[in-house]
């Protein structure tokens, strides 16, 4: 096993709705997943006789998925490394809102596709046959939630006690997903990560919007105390000592190639800011952003006490 070798790209987003020096406002031309899908491209070291398989863990609704997947395709092309057509996976949970992503599929018919319902915790997929393995803005989702966080649903408002839980599931989550990658990746294959995260020490943020959800479920009072207790979003933000751990990068025979923690400054706010989008607008945007995470979360409170389907 020693002469096997599997490279590993990753960048660290950390997103943030004030201004400073280091922010990137990505466009079509400038976005800091382009730079790494290019230099992991560049990196790839396999027969190009064998069709290349391809996969995005945890694809979501699909949108940027698919995307994402034509800008591996068309740079493959550009550096003379796809002879055929490549097997690209989406991968999600079972449930996942797969009718989106089939539709899209679709309309877009850019490629084809399979999908892969189990959770990127586990193995996905055969041994030894994935050439690139890609996720994005997916690994601050843990497998399972290790505690409620009491007073709140975000992580950012956990108590000591609770954060130290949530910290060691999302180690042991880390660990689980690099190992079952490490065992899927084909040798001189690569895995390029988009992992949000935090600086050392400072706040991220969004942490303001979950703050604004949780006030809002409480003084609505729609939940009961107890569903209100349940109501925790099992998300962790890794600080970037948390994902650059070497130990399981050796353990997994993952070589780093490239790491880079980038601030981002989301577009939509400076447009609201500045009154290029009107309140309504903004307002959607953001929830769709949100929803992912907190959708879940809420219907999973409302499960653990017993609430029906149509409440």
């Amino acid at each position: 096993m020693n002469d096997i070798q599997r490279l590993f790209s990753v960048f660290f987003c950390c997103r943030s709705r004030q201004n400073q020096a280091r922010s990137i406002i990505p466009t079509d031309s400038d976005d800091p997943r382009r730079s790494f899908i290019y230099f992991g491209i560049d990196a790839l070291s396999i027969n190009n006789s064998t069709t290349l398989i391809i996969a995005d863990f945890g694809s979501s609704h699909g949108r940027n998925s698919i995307q994402t997947m034509k800008m591996i395709i068309e740079y493959l092309k550009q550096a003379n490394k796809l002879r055929s057509s490549p097997l690209i996976i989406h991968n999600d949970l079972p449930t996942n809102d797969w009718t989106r992503l089939f539709q899209l599929l679709a309309e877009e018919n850019l490629y084809k596709a399979l999908v892969n319902g189990c959770s990127f915790y586990e193995q996905c997929l055969p041994l030894n046959c994935l050439s690139i393995g890609f996720s994005s803005a997916s690994l601050h989702i843990l497998s399972k939630k290790p505690c409620n966080i009491d007073n709140h649903c975000y992580f950012h408002f956990a108590n000591e006690k609770e954060r130290e839980l949530l910290q060691a599931q999302s180690k042991s989550d880390f660990a689980r997903f690099l190992k079952y990658r490490s065992q899927e990746l084909q040798s001189g294959g690569v895995l390029i990560l988009n992992i949000p995260s935090i600086k050392e020490n400072e706040e991220m943020g969004f942490h303001f919007y979950f703050d604004l959800i949780y006030k809002s479920a409480k003084s609505l009072k729609i939940l009961t105390s107890q569903e209100l207790v349940d109501f925790t979003i099992p998300f962790y933000l890794r600080s970037l000592s948390e994902c650059l751990d070497f130990e399981l990068f050796n353990r997994y025979l993952l070589k780093l190639i490239k790491a880079e923690f980038i601030c981002l400054k989301l577009l939509i706010f400076d447009q609201y800011q500045n009154g290029e989008i009107e309140l309504d607008y903004f307002a959607k945007s953001l929830t769709m952003l949100m929803r992912p995470g907190t959708d879940s979360a809420l219907k999973e409170a409302l499960k653990l006490n017993q609430r029906t389907n149509q409440e």
